[in-house]
C-alpha cells in the first residue's frame, strides 16, 4: 500500500494540533507507522515526536526581529 500524506492547515486555535495528536495516537494504536513534520516555528511544543521539526533550523525570535 502506498503511503498517505495529510497536510493540515488552518487558522490559529482551530484545532489542528488536537486533531493531529489524536490521529497520530489512533494510528499508533492500530500499529501504523507515522512520520510527522512540524512546519510551525512558533509552536512551543508538540505532544508527539516529530521526525522533522522546523524549530531546529528556524528560530522564531530571529524571524520576528526581521
Amino acid at each position: 500500500m502506498p503511503p498517505h500524506v495529510l497536510l493540515t492547515t488552518g487558522m490559529a486555535g482551530s484545532g489542528k494540533t488536537t486533531f493531529l495528536q489524536r490521529l497520530n495516537a489512533h494510528l499508533l494504536t492500530q500499529g501504523k507507522k507515522t512520520y510527522t513534520i512540524n512546519l510551525d516555528p512558533a509552536c512551543e511544543r508538540t505532544a508527539w515526536r516529530c521526525n522533522v521539526d522546523i524549530r531546529e533550523t528556524v528560530k522564531i525570535d530571529e524571524v520576528m526581529q526581521e
